[in-house]
This record gives C-alpha cells, structure tokens and sequence, in this order.
C-alpha cells in the first residue's frame, strides 16, 4: 500500500493527519491504540493545555480550531482557568473526544488503522521509504513519499533507526499517572491548601512516603468526576520492567493520595476513586537528535522572526524532573513564541543522520527546561510546495501564506510533528 503521507499515532498532533487530507493528499494513519485521541483518553490527560497563552489569547487555529468546533457541536466547549497558575485551557470528556477525532479524521478521508503497532522502517540511503506495523492478523507494510512520527515514544524514529538521545532517569520529565474521582460534592473543597494538609496528616496518621504534597485538581465535563495529577513516577519507560513497575506503583500512590483526600477535606465523605489512567501518562523517552536545540532563552525571550513564521507557541514551560515538585517558566509578556522555516529553525527541525525528520511533541529536539513550551508548539508544514494544513477555519490564524501556494494555511491542530521525508522539500 502506498500513500503520500503517513502518520504514525492517533493522538493530538496526529490528528493534524486530516489537514493533510483536506489538502489532497493521500493519508494513512497508524495508531496503536482501538482509539483516536492519544493520552487524553489513553491516560485520561482531559486537558489541551496550548490553545491560550498566558494572556488568555487564542493563538492556534487551523484543525485545532476544527477540534474545537467539533466540541461546540456536541455543547462540551468548556475552558478552564488555574487560580493558581492562571493558564487557561480546554476541558474534555474520554467518549467525546473519541468522536469527535473521529469525525475529524475519518471523515477527512484519512485512512485510519487501530490497533497497529510500529515496529520497523525501511531506509534507502538516508531516506524512510516504508514502515512495518503488527496487528492481530500479522505484518502490514506501508510506503509514502512523507512519514510522520507522532507517536510520543519516536516509534518511527526508533524503528526506521533514526538518531536518538535518550537523557539518564533521574533528569528525565516524571511520568504521572492521572487519577478520576466520583462522588465528590459540587461545593466541596479543592483548594490547594487544604489538599496539603490533607496529605500531611495523612503521611503522618500512616506513616507512608508520599513524593507530591500538591497537584492539580479540576472538575470534569459530563460526569462531574475530579481529576486529579498528582501520582507521579521517576521511572525509564523504554524498560519494559521499569514501566510495569511505573503502573503498579502508580496506582498504589494513587489509592494513598485518594485515601488521604476523602478522609479530611470537605464535600468528599461519599466519594470514591472511578479510575486511574488506565494507562501512565508519559512525558519523556527518546529525544531525535537534532542538528539546533530549542533551548530555554529561545521561549522565555519569545524568540521571533515575524518574516519566517510557521508556528506559534504560547503555553509556558514546565519542568518535571524534580521529584515531587513542577517549575514553571514564562515567556516575556506572558504572549508567545514564533518558530520558523529559516535555514537555522529547519536545521533545528532535522536530524543528524535522516535527510528530514521533524521531531514529534515529545521527541523534540530541545534543552530539558524547555519542555512544557516544546510539548506544545504547533506549526504547519509544506510538503511539494503544498501545504500540509487545511484551509483557514474560524480561528484567527497568524500563520503567512507560502509563496508557493494558492491556499492559505491555517495553524495545524495541535502540536507539531515528526515529517521524514523522502525525496521531498520540507519548507
């Protein structure tokens, strides 16, 4: 079977698939998952935290801006804003986010398979010609002109043996597996405070080590279910036996932070914990290794070149590697950051020994401090002087037109992906 582009993951960035599509080209998606919607449903991250910068501006359109639509359409358009950190973001529900990407996809005319796992690429010289994936019927091979790797883990990159750096355990970003609470009273108490003093009397009446003494608590869509980000794990996820351990452990501290918050806080006498994941939310495994990095002056400066923009990022960075503790950093203004199709931007995008590899969200190439900003920037990408994102939506899209183009671009969904191209012309 033969493509234009193909996709690799089903998640926020891969759903930038249908961009492709409803520009002509012919898209095959590959999602190892039964599902669309990546860690927001496979590890119930309910949250797009990089629609908003810090001034609560809308700042990505395009397929995002379709995502979003799709939302409104079924009456779960809903913000939230952090009274603590003040950033605002979009609330989800699992089973709408389900339908909505796959109405967005599917009916983009995206070729989608479920359950298909990446497991090799073929190269011819430096250039990705084909990719392998298994199912439960055996081997399938796929060949395209552009591949894209939005997979998280650089499945793509790992499989078609594509450069990597894999950063030692204890400085990478802390996985977190994300917890749902029912029964929780509509008035009751989620301060931060008291969820600290809760967890301090809890530590002490049982004696039990608990890393995190704070995290974040948000009111669900639809069920009214509180979720909770606060059981984390400092574990290498690319060891089979390390992750295992990431899961069990995860839901011990999971079941502790529950016990501790529904004995002592307020409106939550009758609550119960209806969920963990069901998967870890992973932060961090292998970065491609990039010919620039994205480094932490790039976004704290809001770094611009108004005359070569093709992406914009407004969402602050994070940091996780600390046990138990997140730092946040700004960008100047609290506005954002534009990133570029000038010769060194595009260096930045592209690996050392693949002829064009743009790096998927959490692939990136980029220093460890800039995570939280790198995670989240979103950016159109031309393929054959043909844009790979659809025509301008409803959302006000600061994205120029190429030259070379007839149709506008719009801002692609959600973050940016990993393109290895063969053959071709990445603007």
């Amino acid at each position: 079977m033969r493509y234009d582009v193909v996709v690799v993951g089903g998640g926020a960035s891969g759903a930038a698939a249908a961009a492709a599509a409803q520009s002509g080209a012919q898209v095959c998606l590959v999602e190892r998952h039964g599902f669309l919607g990546g860690a927001a449903v496979a590890s119930s991250v309910l949250t797009y935290c990089g629609f908003f910068d810090r001034n609560h501006e809308q700042v990505v359109a395009g397929v995002g801006q379709q995502f979003l639509d799709g939302l409104d359409q079924n009456d779960l358009y809903v913000t939230h804003t952090s009274s603590d950190s003040g950033n605002k973001i979009v609330l989800l529900d699992p089973e709408t986010t389900k339908r909505v990407f796959n109405a967005l996809v599917a009916d983009s005319g995206v070729t989608v398979f479920l359950h298909a796992q990446v497991v090799t690429g073929e190269l011819d010289a430096d250039q990705v010609t084909s990719i392998s994936f298994v199912h439960a019927g055996g081997l399938t091979q796929v060949s395209a002109t552009a591949f894209v790797d939005c997979s998280g883990d650089g499945a793509l990159l790992a499989g078609g043996r594509i450069p990597t750096s894999v950063a030692a355990v204890d400085a990478r970003q802390a996985s977190t597996l994300v917890m749902r609470v029912g029964g929780v009273a509509d008035d009751a108490d989620l301060s931060r405070s008291s969820v600290m003093s809760a967890i301090a009397q809890y530590r002490t009446s049982q004696q039990v080590i608990l890393p995190r003494d704070r995290g974040s608590l948000i009111r669900l869509p639809v069920s009214g279910e509180i979720l909770i980000l606060i059981a984390d794990q400092h574990r290498d996820m690319l060891d089979v036996a390390e992750a295992s351990l990431a899961e069990i452990e995860g839901r011990r501290l999971a079941m502790h932070y529950f016990c501790a918050m529904s004995a002592s806080m307020r409106g939550w006498s009758g609550s119960f914990l209806s969920a963990t994941g069901p998967q870890i939310g992973v932060r961090e495994t292998r970065r491609l290794v990039g010919m620039e990095t994205l480094v932490e002056r790039d976004v704290a400066t809001a770094r611009k070149r108004p005359e070569q923009v093709v992406a914009r990022g407004g969402w602050p960075m994070e940091n996780h590697v600390q046990l138990g503790r997140t730092r946040y950093g700004g960008i100047a203004g609290g506005g954002t950051t534009t990133f570029h199709k000038a010769p060194c931007t595009h260096r930045r995008l592209t690996t050392s020994g693949a002829a064009a590899d743009w790096s998927a969200p959490t692939s990136r190439h980029s220093a460890p401090s800039s995570y939280g900003h790198r995670v989240r920037y979103r950016a159109c990408v031309w393929h054959r002087r043909r844009t790979l994102c659809g025509p301008r939506a409803r959302g006000r899209c600061t994205t120029p037109r190429h030259p070379s183009t007839a149709r506008s671009t719009a801002m692609s969904t959600l973050p940016a992906s990993a393109v290895l191209r063969r053959g071709t012309r990445v603007w």
